[in-house]
């Protein structure tokens, strides 16, 4: 009976489209019942997954549904919701192979009467895909890489077992279904939101914590240092900006993967390029989303992004994004309306984007206005819970109803 409504909702593509259109934010709508939804994540740093995650969970909780987090002991995910709404529950989860901890998770899954259990990490769906064997709990799982699963034949019966997979964006849409790992018409794309930056915690001075005057033009980059985000690529166009905008200071916000040494790589490479103090490495700054209204541009270098949190972030505080023409920032920033797309690879093209961006202020406060309205009309928290709590009221058989006419609401129709 849940694959036949399953089949049957989502036999169009749920979500937004190609242009970030949801259909379903300008809709006001409220909950049948409340939901038992059991968000679950292994991952012990706190990064951009983990960013959407917590608003998940904090966000469906506010709504009223009973919300429980399962975590590793150790997880910083779990130390920032503790105290909250959401009901942690740290147990001693290892993988889908380790009988203990997945017969463990299985009978508190019966206990607590969890209906909905939503995992976020490749290892967490193989994990939830054992442990919900012989329950009625409903796996939905969200992806947020755009790189390929590896042994596939193996892992499509582990996916099999997920009644809905989120992509995150289009670009990961479009890759999952050249994958072949699950049935197409279970991939649902629900974009990253974001909390509009007016109703979130104070700003953060994040240009008094990196030593940079006030008058200095900045351009950031924001996230974990690893090759993939292109950030030798940000050192070679600030080589190339470095003799019109001497005062030109480059913000590193992140840290490095454990034993990566990538950070030194890039030490070495602006010492190289002569960038000297132009190059300042933030470290790892909690909430660094508070902070990014004191850059004037955010440079996002990756060779593809999934959907690109800190764009949006990034955006919703006014702030010019330069992206690059892959993965899913194009959907987020248009070329020209709210900053600019170069392509991967390419210092030349940043550069030159870079530059007009720093010698127009004007244009920088237009762009960033414009980032401003394209998040609140179609990338707000909001509507990213909006369509999650549809997808779980399509699973469980529940229908939306609107709060302001009390009529139900067929979930994702489109808005015409």
């Amino acid at each position: 009976m849940l694959w036949a409504r399953l089949q049957v909702g989502l036999r169009t593509t749920v979500g937004y489209d190609i242009n970030g259109v949801n259909p379903g934010l300008e809709r006001s709508r409220g909950v049948l019942r409340v939901m038992r939804i059991v968000q679950l994540s292994t991952m012990a740093g706190y990064y951009g997954g983990e960013v959407c995650v917590a608003a998940l969970a904090r966000g469906l909780a506010a709504r009223g549904h009973e919300v429980s987090l399962v975590t590793r002991p150790h997880s910083a995910l779990a130390d920032r919701l503790e105290g909250g709404p959401v009901q942690i529950r740290r147990r001693s989860l290892v993988g889908w192979w380790e009988p203990w901890g997945v017969a463990s998770l299985a009978a508190w899954l019966r206990r607590s009467g969890a209906e909905i259990l939503h995992t976020h990490l490749p290892r967490d769906h193989y994990l939830a895909a054992c442990a919900t064997l012989g329950t009625p709990v409903v796996n939905v799982g969200t992806r947020h890489q755009l790189h390929c699963f590896r042994h596939r034949p193996l892992k499509r019966p582990f996916l099999g077992r997920l009644s809905a997979m989120v992509a995150v964006s289009n670009a990961v849409a479009r890759g999952l279904k050249r994958q072949d790992v699950l049935d197409p018409r279970r991939v649902v794309v629900i974009p990253n939101g974001v909390e509009d930056a007016a109703a979130g915690a104070a700003p953060i001075d994040l240009r008094r914590l990196a030593g940079v005057s006030a008058e200095a033009p900045v351009v950031g980059a924001v996230g974990r240092l690893c090759p993939s985000k292109g950030l030798e690529v940000l050192l070679r166009a600030a080589a190339i900006l470095r003799p019109h905008h001497p005062e030109l200071r480059i913000l590193l916000v992140g840290d490095a993967p454990r034993g990566s040494g990538h950070a030194a790589e890039l030490s070495r490479l602006a010492a190289k390029l002569g960038l000297g103090g132009a190059v300042v490495f933030c470290g790892y700054v909690p909430e660094a989303e508070r902070g990014m209204a004191d850059l004037d541009v955010l440079a996002v270098c990756s060779a593809a992004e999934p959907c690109g949190l800190v764009s949006l972030e990034a955006m919703t505080r006014g702030v010019p994004v330069v992206a690059t023409t892959t993965g899913g920032s194009p959907e987020l920033v248009r070329d020209g309306r709210e900053g600019y797309l170069v392509n991967p690879g390419d210092p030349t093209a940043l550069a030159a984007r870079l530059d007009r961006l720093l010698r127009d202020p004007e244009l920088r406060s237009e762009l960033g206005r414009r980032g401003q309205e394209r998040v609140r009309r179609h990338f707000a928290l909001a509507g990213m819970l909006d369509a999650t709590e549809d997808l779980y009221h399509r699973l469980l058989g529940i229908r939306s109803v609107s709060r302001s006419s009390g009529e139900c609401a067929a979930p994702w129709s489109r808005k015409r």
